[in-house]
């Protein structure tokens, strides 16, 4: 869809900045989205949490077993105690083993499970909004949001996971430290005001860093994805800009690497904090728990146990005073995903749809009025220090036209004259704003989108092709096409004797946007793409603009037998192309200036007669020139 000509020009991009959808702040509201996300899938993290639990009471019964080798077993000098002791720890330590394997294999399936759903929900949500939208956003930053944002979100479950865990590890091992010294349990705790300290003044500005360093990775995306194709890596070529290229890629990568390094170091100065504060603790327990053996107040045994429970104790302090930051930073990845699911497509389909019985193709735009509405595109998703307008002159102003069943209604004007604008309300990519487009009588707005747009083949200036073969690319049009209806689409676009000459015929890859095919030989496979879907209605957008002689001549035949029997609507810069028209409507600043036949509007002497004698004029010097 090429600005400037193709399917949504220039004018389809005036207007359409404005209040972007600011990233919101990380709250509760974002939690219990993201909770909700789970739903289908919490049977298995109850499994997965319940796994968790029984692991961590398994982990704390091991000091046990090991107070009860050093007071009893070596004491009593015991080798059966002992080797009973030692078969216990043994099958703790391989039950332990055993269920880190299925808690691990729970875990996997129930976050990429998640994943899917985001990603398909999250895909879903961006094929129904408006071009307003694509046209803001930076394909690399939207990309982001379906592969490592999606991704990053996984981390909420193995969050949840760790906050089980450390919780079960703490409850049972503060039971059993209770058990063996109340003292040296409450001098235990007395590090946890500084955990608490350290996440409040620090949780903050990690979650800054995350999202600074996620912003910077989806800019580096989007830049790299634009000049890493076809057209971005010719145009780099072409105006010799490697060196500038490689010059601003560096600035956007030493942003994610100086964002990196931001996040790593706040980081490290976290843990290393709490690691701090784990140490001097653990050195006070020794100190105490040693003070009371010496005075016979505690069994050696129970020192040792104490001393391994307290080393237990630590770890899940710390993984808990830093959940809440792993929490913040997945949760910017919902937010960033939500950001998304938030913006409203401009157009839907009504709830109770009337439905398409026989479509005859009467289609009329009645007294309508539109300008382009302001866009919805996330701010993070658009090029950042870009200033976006304000302005929303109105496209159409007024418009009325009538093309009735298998009619051909042209369009020609100027540049910027609404030509395209009326496509699109045909289409229905927008409403308008007053006034109303029918097919048949019936409102647009009162039909089903599918629907409607399955009556409708659009062939473009610059159509695009997937990179995929030729027989793909037709049966995009109809997935169930059989060989022969493919071969006869493509005859009667006057193009099967070109596929039939390649080596792998309808097997020939196309290149990404068909670049492996000329330009008249894109336009006749969209055409045969169009003819195999059959349509009831056909809009041709500039479809042979820039095209020489032989491929207009080829394309033009081709042509004439798409819209043989079907209403039609073309816009054309070649007025020569429209001649056989049974409407002409000439357009100019978003309104209907003249409507009418060729000869009509040739008498009338306006608009149409003045733009018909200046390229009749221009053609004629062209051909007689030397």
């Amino acid at each position: 869809m090429q600005p400037g000509g193709g399917f949504g020009g220039m004018r389809a991009l005036r207007g359409m900045a404005a209040d972007p959808v600011r990233p919101g702040s990380i709250d509760r509201r974002t939690l219990r989205r993201a909770w909700s996300v789970t739903k289908r899938h919490r049977a298995l993290i109850i499994v997965y949490l319940a796994t968790l639990a029984i692991s961590a009471l398994l982990g704390a019964l091991v000091p046990l077993v090991v107070r009860d080798i050093i007071n009893v077993a070596i004491v009593r000098r015991s080798i059966g105690r002992l080797t009973i002791d030692v078969v216990i720890i043994a099958a703790l330590s391989l039950a332990q083993s055993a269920l880190g394997v299925g808690t691990r294999y729970v875990s996997s399936v129930a976050g990429e499970r998640i994943i899917f759903d985001l990603r398909t929900r999250l895909v879903a949500h961006l094929q129904e909004l408006s071009l307003g939208f694509f046209t803001e956003a930076q394909t690399g930053s939207v990309l982001s949001r379906i592969s490592s944002d999606v991704t990053s979100s996984q981390a909420v479950v193995g969050t949840l996971g760790s906050v089980v865990s450390d919780l079960s590890t703490l409850i049972f091992t503060l039971g059993f430290m209770v058990a063996l010294s109340p003292l040296v349990t409450a001098l235990s705790l007395l590090i946890v005001p500084v955990f608490v300290l350290v996440d409040r003044l620090l949780s903050r500005r990690v979650a800054h860093a995350a999202r600074e360093q996620m912003q910077a990775n989806a800019e580096m995306n989007a830049f790299t994805q634009e000049r890493f194709n076809v057209s971005g890596a010719l145009l780099v070529a072409l105006f010799g800009r490697r060196g500038d290229e490689l010059d601003t890629f560096s600035h956007h990568a030493g942003r994610v690497r100086d964002a990196g390094v931001r996040f790593a170091l706040v980081g490290r100065v976290y843990f290393a904090i709490l690691g701090l504060a784990s140490a001097i603790g653990t050195i006070a327990v020794y100190a105490l728990g040693g003070d009371q053996v010496i005075r016979g107040a505690l069994s050696l045994g129970s020192l040792v146990a104490l001393a391994q429970y307290v080393t237990r104790l630590t770890g899940p302090i710390t993984d808990l005073s830093s959940a809440r930051v792993n929490l913040l930073q997945a949760l910017v990845s919902f937010d960033r995903i939500f950001e998304v699911l938030d913006v409203q497509p401009a157009v839907t389909s009504p709830p109770n749809p009337r439905h398409l019985q026989r479509v005859e193709g009467r289609v009329a735009l009645e007294d309508v009025w539109f300008r382009y509405p302001r866009n919805q595109a996330v701010a993070s998703l658009t090029k950042q220090g870009v200033p976006r307008s304000e302005e929303r002159d109105w496209a159409l102003a007024g418009v009325t036209l009538h093309v009735e069943p298998g009619h051909t209604l042209a369009l020609v004007g100027p540049s910027g004259a609404g030509k395209t604008t009326v496509t699109m309300l045909v289409t229905r990519m927008w409403d308008p704003e007053r006034g109303r487009v029918t097919l048949d009588g019936i409102d647009l707005r009162e039909l089903d989108l599918e629907e409607l747009r399955a009556e409708i083949g659009v062939v473009t200036q610059d159509p695009f092709l997937f990179h995929d073969t030729v027989r793909a690319n037709l049966r995009y049009a109809k997935p169930s096409a059989t060989e022969d209806e493919l071969r006869d689409a493509l005859a009667r676009a006057q193009l099967l004797a070109t596929i039939e000459a390649l080596p792998d015929r309808l097997d020939t890859l196309v290149g990404e946007r068909g670049y492996r095919l000329s330009g008249g030989e894109k336009q006749r496979l969209a055409i045969a793409r169009v003819l195999l879907r059959n349509p009831r209605i056909v809009i041709l957008d500039e479809a042979t603009s820039s095209l020489d002689a032989q491929n207009e001549a080829l394309i033009q035949s081709a042509i004439g037998d798409t819209l043989q029997g079907r209403t039609a609507i073309v816009i054309a810069h070649r007025l020569s192309t429209v001649l056989g028209a049974d409407t002409i409507a000439v357009m100019a600043a978003g309104s209907v200036v003249e409507q009418g036949s060729h000869a009509e509007l040739l008498a009338a002497g306006g608009l149409y007669a003045e733009l018909f004698e200046r390229q009749f004029l221009t053609e004629q010097g062209e051909a007689t020139a030397p």
